[in-house]
């Protein structure tokens, strides 16, 4: 099967920018673009790009166009029944809408009655061209159910339930049920110089040509001339900064930027070496050469006053400090727990620990130097060294414990660490770290490279405080980090030193010495010009990339593919049914009032049809078309398209004269009930002359498929199905139906009931009995000759009408008097209006159907 205009638009679609399938998108549903559309949809291309952030829908956004019911038709769809209603405003959930599936429904429903309700189902079921207005849920209640229903559908001849919900998928067979109301007319029609007919998919090629134009355009002009960048003069060296700054583009990465930005450190050495160029410019290169050497000389003693501090007081010391710090510790702890073990009942708790030990030291060392003889430790008779009394026993095997412990390899070990840990706090301790004496040599730095004093000057009293920390009691579980980058600026200084003297050694002119140091002052100079405009510069390097990326949507925005497409599809024969179907609908509407000629009209993608007037000088219909013209000119496009497309599917219309005069509303009825001779058709009205038009139209085409459903609500509810046409629009013999109903309610009433409540509704039954009297009057008495809410007067039908006497006048005065006392809506004086009896009110209401069928059998009232 031949794919029709919309699916050969969608498919054609799929390898083309994702936003021109968003405009599409948003084309199938709006009809028309306006400025807001166009913004979103240019906002989204942006988005792609990253030059804008993405919409919070944008997934969804990129999800395929769905065309459900704009697809070539397959199968013929009926809707049957909406059921199972839940969660919709006001409406009742136990009711159903049963609609006939051949022929027409007319549903009447007053305002408030739920007409409106139950079309917004079926507008977001089946096929609404436009965007819908959100379902409303049920506000009067705590505890509102999502909205749901049930639809019946006849497909072919097989019947299927869709149960529907809200954000539900689209169902393609719903979708080939099509929708027309008052609000999605405008769709059919373009009023952009002229009232022309929107096929749509037609349409389509037209929208997103127009959103691809006017993109395009905005991009130009936002692009034009420079726009968005700030003026910077470029740099005439051959520096790696001019160069750079000279070649800025959407490729420049803005965080090279700051690499090519001088430091602040860099800009204050700038004026020096300036001073530095012109001094070198007066000199040889031996004279240059011996400066440099005798610089040189000053700054090797400073650089050899660090070189050792930062060494001993770095991390890669400190952690063998530590380590011998953790060895002591350990070793110290094997050792107090041996001596815990060994001299656990001495009277002194530290007797064997480290100062302990010292003492025991020096009073083997003392009687060694004494040399009389006596062994260490003393035994038993010698003279102890310390109280000067002989030793006892206990005591000389007490010291030959001690001495024992003290002799042993744990203590020893411990003994030793100590040693070791001292005599590297000792290193720590004993760097000297006064750099007073290079006060001078620190000035002259400073003006070669400013701030290198103040930085070297910081860096000594870092490795003071380290010192105070590393040659403590304890030393800490890590170490705080010290900046060494004005240790390696002056290390760097005095290797450039050494290089310069170096190549002065090679050269018999100073020349290409100062060129070098021009060439680094040129270097300088440039890069403290692009930290100056860094700001600007910044700038342009987005404004760039934006413009960049602008030009890439500006380059999808070529129409030549829209208007091949277009081409192509006007070339299947696509143009011709929907031209003669148009025109054949015009003429069902009666347009004679001016004649109207269908042109078709082709620009940049943009073809249409376009209504003009044909032999007159107006060429713009919309300016002479009235409400009820457009309108109709809104439902004749919407046929058209069925027609042209062989669809068979059922249409239904919610409201479509709202506001309409009684001529043209006439018409519509007429042509709607035409339409139901081939297809179901399914009307949604509140106006009750349009129903009785639609009667009335149904009459004279001999449509006699006509199924009437009223709609009414009550205090909590509305949407009430009832399957009568409304009061208003019921012919006498109906009302007589209405009113036996009403009868037996009253006969209840008169047996159960109060007094008061009886009188109620009686006044309210007289009141119905009255209105159906007046119906006898219009209908049969007088034969139709006058009709309310019609539009002419039938002459024909007078010759039966000649048989009226005075009896006639009075029967019909005494029973509507009767009805006009007993009725609700005069306010009668309390005594003088008795209450009837069930048995007046039954009397009353048998002469209106005797005399109902006297004028029928008697007198031959049709």
């Amino acid at each position: 099967m031949m794919m029709n205009a919309v699916e050969s638009i969608v498919e054609w679609s799929k390898d083309k920018p994702v936003w021109w399938n968003l405009a599409l998108k948003v084309a199938l549903e709006e009809g028309e673009l306006n400025q807001n559309h166009i913004d979103f949809i240019f906002n989204f291309a942006k988005s792609v790009e990253g030059l804008e952030p993405k919409h919070p829908n944008h997934e969804q956004l990129l999800s395929p166009i769905d065309i459900s019911g704009y697809m070539a038709e397959e199968n013929s769809v009926r809707l049957i029944s909406l059921s199972q209603v839940e969660g919709v405003a006001a409406l009742a959930e136990d009711q159903k809408l049963d609609f006939r599936k051949d022929g027409l429904t007319i549903v009447y429903g007053d305002n408030g009655a739920g007409k409106s309700s139950y079309t917004s189902i079926l507008k977001h079921a089946c096929l609404t061209r436009g965007a819908l207005k959100p379902i409303a849920g049920n506000v009067f209640t705590s505890a509102p159910k999502p909205p749901q229903a049930l639809l019946t559908l006849e497909i072919d001849d097989t019947p299927t339930e869709l149960t529907w919900s809200n954000g539900a998928s689209n169902n393609n067979a719903a979708k080939s049920i099509r929708v027309f109301d008052s609000s999605s007319a405008h769709h059919y029609l373009s009023n952009e110089d002229a009232l022309g007919y929107k096929p749509v998919g037609l349409n389509l090629i037209t929208e997103l040509t127009k959103v691809v134009e006017s993109i395009k355009n905005r991009i130009s002009e936002d692009v034009m001339g420079g726009n968005g960048f700030v003026a910077i003069p470029s740099l005439n060296s051959q520096s790696k900064a001019a160069l750079f700054l000279n070649q800025i583009s959407e490729l420049t990465n803005e965080a090279d930027i700051e690499l090519h930005c001088a430091t602040k450190e860099e800009i204050e050495s700038i004026k020096p070496l300036q001073d530095e160029l012109v001094s070198d410019m007066a000199k040889s290169p031996e004279q240059i050469r011996k400066s440099l050497i005798k610089q040189r000389s000053y700054i090797a003693p400073l650089l050899e006053s660090y070189k050792r501090p930062i060494e001993v007081l770095g991390s890669s010391n400190f952690d063998v400090l530590k380590g011998l710090e953790l060895d002591y510790q350990e070793k110290k702890r094997v050792s107090d727990a041996l001596r815990q073990k060994t001299l656990s009942d001495l009277p002194f708790d530290n007797i064997g620990d480290t100062q302990w030990t010292v003492l025991w030291r020096a009073a083997k060392d003392f009687l060694v130097k004494e040399n009389k003889g006596q062994q260490f430790p003393p035994t038993k008779g010698d003279s102890c060294p310390f109280c000067l009394q002989d030793i006892q026993e206990t005591s000389a095997d007490k010291l030959q414990e001690l001495e024992a412990f003290l002799n042993d390899k744990a203590a020893r070990n411990t003994a030793e660490a100590l040693k070791a840990l001292t005599l590297a706090k000792v290193a720590v301790k004993s760097l000297s770290l006064n750099i007073a004496q290079f006060e001078g040599v620190l000035n002259d730095l400073d003006i070669i490279k400013p701030g290198l004093k103040v930085g070297l000057e910081e860096l000594n009293q870092n490795l003071v405080n380290r010192q105070t920390v590393l040659s403590g009691s304890v030393l800490p579980e890590s170490l705080d980090g010290v900046s060494l980058s004005h240790f390696q600026a002056l290390r760097e200084i005095d290797k450039d030193l050494f290089t310069q003297i170096g190549e002065l050694e090679q050269q018999s002119s100073n020349n290409e010495f100062v060129a070098k140091k021009q060439a680094r002052l040129t270097e300088l100079t440039d890069r403290a010009y692009i930290a100056k405009h860094k700001a600007n510069i910044i700038t342009n390097v987005r404004r760039s990339k934006r413009v960049a990326k602008l030009n890439e949507i500006s380059s999808q925005c070529a129409t030549r593919s829209i208007s091949t497409l277009s081409a192509r599809i006007y070339s299947q024969s696509v143009i011709e049914p929907l031209k003669e179907s148009f025109v054949k609908e015009l003429k069902s509407f009666g347009f004679n009032r001016f004649d109207i000629k269908v042109k078709t009209r082709n620009k940049a993608g943009q073809q249409q049809f376009k209504l003009e007037l044909a032999n007159s000088n107006e060429s713009v219909v919309g300016k002479v078309a009235s409400e009820g013209e457009q309108r109709c000119i809104a439902i004749a496009s919407f046929l058209s398209e069925m027609k042209a497309d062989s669809r068979r599917s059922a249409v239904l219309f919610d409201d479509p004269v709202n506001s309409l005069s009684h001529q043209w509303s006439a018409k519509v009825a007429k042509r709607l009930v035409e339409e139901s001779l081939e297809r179901q058709v399914i009307v949604f009205t509140h106006d009750i002359v349009f129903y009785k038009l639609l009667l009335e139209a149904s009459d004279s085409l001999k449509q006699d498929k006509v199924n009437c459903i009223s709609l009414e609500r009550s205090r909590s509810n509305s949407g009430l199905v009832r399957t009568n046409p409304p009061w208003d629009a019921l012919p006498t013999s109906k009302r007589i139906g209405v009113l036996t109903t009403k009868l037996q309610k009253l006969r209840k009433i008169d047996e159960t009931g109060t007094e008061t409540e009886f009188r109620e509704a009686a006044a309210v039954f007289y009141s119905f009995l009255r209105e159906a009297w007046e119906r006898l009057v219009e209908e049969k008495l007088l034969n139709k000759v006058v009709n309310r809410f019609e539009r002419g007067v039938h002459l024909q039908r007078l010759n039966r009408v000649d048989d009226i006497t005075n009896v006639d006048l009075e029967r019909i005065h005494l029973a509507y008097d009767k009805c006009c006392i007993d009725f609700v809506g005069h306010d009668t004086a309390a005594g003088i209006r008795p209450c009837p009896t069930i048995d007046e009110v039954v009397a009353d209401f048998d002469e209106i159907k005797d005399y109902l069928k006297h004028l029928q059998t008697d007198r031959k009232r049709t």
